[in-house]
């Protein structure tokens, strides 16, 4: 039916517009770093995941002590914790430090990354 359309909106380029909706402000560097932050925290998750299974153990005391007391879940929750505390303070900073937040986070879950990789290959290499 014609009138369908009028209750039942499917457009993809608006489902798209959404999607990066919060992204919408930010132009540039500041931008990409955003997104290497969810990359990276992405990365983080899994490969600590991961290396948890095949009997390694988490490094930062802080995170270890939550997953032994709260399970994996605690890991998710410590990153989304870290991700809003980024947020708050990223609006604190005048626009020329932009930067500084997400390349806060960013490098070191980047980092945290390829040590997991790294260790992977002594372990089963």
């Amino acid at each position: 039916m014609s009138s369908d359309r009028l209750h039942w909106p499917s457009s993809t380029r608006e489902e798209s517009r959404r999607l990066t909706a919060p992204l919408a402000g930010i132009d540039g560097w500041e931008r990409t770093l955003w997104i290497l932050v969810g990359i990276a925290l992405v990365g983080d998750l899994l490969t600590t995941y991961y290396g948890l299974k095949i009997g390694l153990t988490e490094s930062n005391p802080v995170a270890r002590a939550a997953i032994e007391q709260f399970g994996f879940s605690a890991m998710v929750a410590l990153k989304l914790f870290a991700v809003g505390v980024g947020i708050c303070c990223r609006q604190l900073l005048p626009e020329r430090h932009g930067l500084l937040v997400p390349a806060g986070l960013a490098v070191p879950w980047t980092a945290a990354v390829v040590v997991n990789l790294s260790l992977y290959a002594m372990v089963l290499g």
